[in-house]
């Protein structure tokens, strides 16, 4: 018998839209068959699991109900509704515990993707996707980058969040000169400097991303050691960049290459 899912909790699932009340219940909304399966799979914290009513019996639900170890709640269409932060929900959606963030042992990780003022939550996703996709060991986000565990990110980061290290700083550039200290080289993606294509990234190392509209802050930027430009056609006219999700795939496959 399905467990029953009281207002409380249901307040408190409908909450983690807000990065307030992520960081205050230290818990993320996981939603989709495909993500809700890539938590389970990388045995991800999971802390409870809504279905649908309309779906909960169909086999690919199941398939994933039958494996939780924690509460299932079904509930009506409309009620998942209200706690989705989709237009328009798969049926299914995860409440997962966010673990303590890595920066305390980002030491151990040779190649660091640090995303400074990056705001649209979609190209977050697909960077980390990317990220994990390539073997990056870890993510950091400075200050001024949307939270990697708000919603929409988790959703399109596609369960990667759960294969690399994650960090949320306070200061960037701290960390950087720090690391900078302890043989780390650290590389800006930009519009001039090393033609991707005659870069060598040592062996450890960070790449920073910066956002689309303002590119990498200043104290940031006074502790690069190399800019990489990816060089464009050169019959492209009204084209000024790739978007940063584009580029940053380019990157990371010179950058492991």
């Amino acid at each position: 018998m399905p467990d029953h899912l009281t207002n409380r909790r249901r307040k408190e699932i409908t909450s983690l839209r807000q990065k307030k009340y992520r960081d205050e219940l230290a818990e993320m909304l996981v939603e989709g068959k495909r993500s809700v399966e890539a938590a389970l799979d990388a045995a991800a914290p999971l802390k409870d699991i809504v279905v649908a009513d309309s779906v909960a019996t169909t086999p690919d639900i199941r398939q994933i109900t039958d494996r939780a170890t924690v509460p299932v709640y079904v509930v009506s269409d409309e009620d998942i509704e209200g706690l989705s932060a989709v237009e328009t929900s798969q049926g299914i959606l995860a409440v997962v515990a966010i673990e303590a963030d890595a920066s305390s042992d980002l030491r151990a990780a040779s190649m660091i993707l640090a995303l400074d003022g990056l705001q649209d939550p979609g190209n977050v996703g697909t960077l980390i996707r990317t990220a994990a996709w390539f073997g990056i060991d870890a993510v950091a986000t400075a200050p001024g980058t949307v939270d990697i565990y708000h919603p929409k990110v988790v959703r399109a980061a596609m369960g990667a969040l759960w294969d690399l290290r994650r960090a949320r700083l306070d200061d960037l550039p701290a960390l950087l000169a720090k690391y900078k200290r302890g043989g780390y080289s650290v590389y800006g993606a930009d519009l001039q400097g090393t033609d991707v294509r005659d870069w060598r990234p040592a062996s450890k190392s960070v790449l920073v991303l910066g956002s689309e509209s303002h590119g990498i802050s200043p104290g940031v930027a006074a502790l690069l050691d190399e800019r990489i430009v990816i060089g464009g056609g050169a019959t492209r006219r009204g084209t000024e960049s790739l978007n940063v999700a584009v580029a940053a795939g380019i990157l990371m496959h010179a950058w492991v290459s």
